[in-house]
């Protein structure tokens, strides 16, 4: 929220949060770098308002200082008047903040408001692993605040868990983590992972199961590109396994996780948080190998999040196929398992760029490979992400072409054919099949999603 955006549940676009509440200073990512910074240079003396030059904050200054002073090497928005009335202008001004979020290469960023003007300064430098290693071994009690007096559910999934690495290159469209903790791997030394696993073995409540090692994607641990120390990630392409800048290897994490596994007290280390399949080559059978025989504890987390490539172009994922390719190698190491493993793919409704056809195509896919799950994500806009601009602009803010945005009756429609076999969505199912002109999917036949009005529809195969 540290520039104008829009609210989802309020439907309208509200102020950046600096121009909204009395603060002097927003500290914004992981915010190490800066909390340390700002306490040293206020215990030196320094009045707060002067800590306008601290990477990873924002502050405000007085309109009419911003008209007095030179904007050499300011990014400048257009105005929150300007956003909150033009959607056009609102997309660009997305644009803008989003390709100053580099750490290397970001700049600061203005952004006028009626009554103040918000600056971003660039964003903190990622931690060395050093730093890293250095945070993350601080003597956290892995327990509730002794003033809860009740059980926490929230922690007993991930009270044994262990980050290895921050940051993500995915740049998932609906995700803010670009802004938050952006696209370089920050990795953590092999050594510092096994002392803190350590440490949580001797634990009176460890049992003996580590429930997840990873960060925002358990894979990219280890990952690293020659060009992010001295150019940033590229401005204009993401990182894919095809970039011949990129470390694209397995192996840091193959062998971070076999020396937790060799940890006294350890019985099971599993990969709770999730990969990116397509980092995983088609020739490299030694990860998935590994994965599947040591670290998947039932079901492996993926998200293709969606199949049709109009869709997941949209989402900047991978196209369907490269999912389908990934689930045959999964299923071929099933072959032979006394106890078989399944894929948990996330799935989500109501992304813009989807069509109530993009949604039968996945729920026919959903049917024909046995995917159907409980749990499914229905797009929901959140401050920050690419994917909420286009949800309120209805543009690509990159490209400024228009993007159909299912709302209303259609998002519930969307919704509902990601869980058709559920009685309650019957209605929305079957109106969107007749919507779209899918009469062969209303029945009682094998391949029908729903049964029609008054067993009405296809009965056959």
């Amino acid at each position: 929220r540290r520039f104008a955006h829009y609210d989802y549940w309020q439907d309208r676009v509200r102020q950046a949060i600096l121009a909204d509440a009395p603060a002097d200073l927003l500290v914004f990512g992981m915010g190490e770098r800066q909390i340390v910074e700002i306490v040293k240079r206020l215990d030196a003396g320094e009045p707060v308002g002067a800590l306008r030059d601290i990477r990873g904050t924002a502050y405000r200054m007085p309109v009419k200082e911003w008209r007095e002073c030179p904007h050499d090497g300011i990014v400048e928005l257009p105005s929150f008047s300007a956003v909150s009335q033009d959607r056009d202008a609102y997309a660009r001004a997305f644009a803008l903040h989003y390709a100053e979020q580099d750490p290397v290469r970001g700049r600061p960023v203005a952004q006028p408001h009626d009554k103040t003007v918000v600056i971003q300064n660039p964003p903190a430098l990622p931690l060395t692993t050093g730093e890293l290693d250095h945070v993350c071994e601080l003597p956290f009690s892995r327990r509730a605040h002794p003033s809860y007096r009740l059980p926490v559910p929230a922690l007993e999934p991930v009270r044994f868990s262990v980050v290895s690495h921050r940051g993500c290159f995915g740049a998932c469209s609906f995700c803010a983590l670009t802004h938050h903790q952006g696209r370089i791997i920050q990795s953590r030394s092999l050594a510092s992972v096994v002392r803190e696993v350590e440490r949580m073995a001797r634990m009176p409540e460890f049992k003996g199961v580590v429930q997840d090692i990873g960060g925002p994607t358990a894979n990219m641990y280890g990952m690293s590109c020659k060009r992010w120390a001295v150019a940033g990630a590229c401005p204009d392409k993401h990182c894919s396994p095809q970039c011949p800048s990129l470390a694209c290897d397995h192996a840091p994490q193959v062998e971070l996780l076999r020396k937790i596994r060799e940890v006294p007290g350890v019985r099971h280390v599993f990969v709770s948080s999730g990969v990116r399949y397509d980092l995983i080559p088609e020739d490299d059978c030694g990860y998935l190998r590994e994965l599947t025989s040591h670290h998947v504890s039932g079901h492996l987390k993926v998200a293709p999040e969606h199949i049709t490539r109009r869709v997941t172009a949209c989402m900047n994922k991978p196209e369907g196929k490269v999912f389908e390719e990934f689930r045959a190698r999964f299923e071929a190491f099933q072959q032979g398992k006394k106890k078989r493993q399944y894929l948990l793919p996330y799935f989500m409704s109501g992304h813009p760029g989807c069509m109530i056809a993009d949604m039968i195509e996945l729920a026919e896919y959903i049917r024909d490979h046995d995917l159907y799950t409980e749990q499914v994500q229905d797009f929901t806009p959140t401050p920050m992400s690419v994917s909420t601009c286009m949800y309120y602009t209805g543009k690509n803010p990159f490209t400024m072409e228009p993007v159909h945005v299912p709302k209303g009756m259609e998002k519930k429609i969307q919704r509902a054919l990601l869980q058709y076999k559920d009685p309650k969505n019957r209605g929305f199912v079957l109106e969107g099949l007749v919507t779209a002109g899918r009469p062969d999917l209303v029945g009682t036949g094998r391949r029908c999603l729903v049964p029609g009005r008054h067993g009405t529809g296809n009965t056959g195969s």
